[in-house]
């Protein structure tokens, strides 16, 4: 490699990663211990496919480029989580469609009926860490992983399967297709999913404990899967798809009290830093792409650019709270 090339990849490592929240090491895996949280594991050696400066400007590459081709955004939602087995109880029931679609567990075995999904309830109850009926704690958590229409359903399924046998060893979880075609709601989601529960303590007693770090991760690890389906699909977050958040549109309309007020104030000014920190890595990154002696490179900024001043075309303009409150 020219050392140009070596010092634009150097400079995309370093703004690309800002942009992407990506990690120099390898993807945390979570300790042998009770309680503790997915985002406090320790981080592996430096041996992981992103390991390098190189190989993370190939990923800032990559993202950018799925960016500018719209690719197809994938969601992976973390549903409210069962408390005690009564709540996994009423989620097996709510996911099976009361045992009417196939539920796959993560050996692979299909449990139909209702049953067969009786018998998956009292294995989860007594194996492992055992849950009491009416426990007060997060004993499970329901993810849903969805694609937009027209996804091609089974690869869907392939990959939240291959998502989950990589995030979740040695969890007991289950998973359960729900197609427009195939589920019996009265008004089923035109969206391919997969309603995912994995049981919070591990068969040795370690608990999951999610925070937004690995929110992202599973988003990006569900994108992967899908890719290697065949799949073009891609994640980023909120603040990078210049979107606004509810309350700009909906309470800032709303009477309520000063405190309220002022809560609103703080979020729209810690959400208006972000969005300008964003969009000044997202200027570096163009500028180090444009200055690249490689043509794709160039093309890629000039891509870039187009694309966010399309994005910034078709967003509303987002109103202060001062400024809606006295208008």
């Amino acid at each position: 490699m020219s050392s140009i090339g070596s010092q634009i990849d150097q400079k995309l490592d370093e703004w690309g990663s800002r942009l992407f929240n990506v990690s120099t090491e390898t993807i945390p895996r979570p300790r042998r211990s009770r309680n503790v949280h997915l985002s406090s594991a320790k981080f592996t050696s430096t041996g992981g496919r992103l390991s390098t400066s190189q190989a993370r400007a190939t990923y800032v590459r990559q993202k950018l480029q799925a960016m500018v081709r719209r690719a197809p955004q994938v969601m992976v939602k973390l549903v409210r989580a069962p408390k005690g087995m009564k709540g996994i109880s009423n989620n097996l029931t709510y996911i099976s469609r009361d045992g009417l679609l196939e539920i796959e567990d993560q050996d692979g075995q299909v449990i139909l009926g209702k049953e067969a999904v009786a018998d998956l309830k009292a294995e989860w109850r007594d194996g492992g860490v055992p849950i009491a009926a009416d426990s007060t704690m997060r004993d499970a958590f329901h993810l849903v992983l969805s694609m937009p229409t027209r996804t091609d359903p089974l690869s869907v399924q392939r990959a939240a399967r291959d998502f989950a046998t990589r995030e979740f060893s040695g969890f007991q979880y289950v998973m359960v297709l729900h197609t427009f075609e195939t589920d019996p709601d009265p008004t089923p989601s035109p969206h391919p999913h997969v309603h995912l529960t994995v049981k919070a303590a591990s068969l040795d007693g370690m608990r999951l404990n999610p925070r937004k770090a690995d929110l992202q991760r599973w988003r990006e690890g569900f994108a992967e899967a899908l890719r290697e389906h065949g799949i073009e699909a891609t994640t980023t977050s909120r603040i990078h798809r210049t979107t606004h958040e509810r309350w700009t549109v909906r309470h800032l309309q709303e009477p309520s009290k000063k405190g309220d007020t002022l809560d609103r104030k703080k979020r729209f000014t810690r959400r208006h830093g972000r969005v300008q920190e964003v969009m000044r890595n997202y200027e570096q990154v163009m500028r180090t792409l444009a200055r690249s002696d490689r043509g794709e490179d160039r093309q890629l900024a000039a891509d870039l650019v187009r694309y966010l001043s399309e994005r910034s075309r078709d967003v509303p303009k987002t109103r202060s709270p001062e400024r809606d409150r006295s208008s």
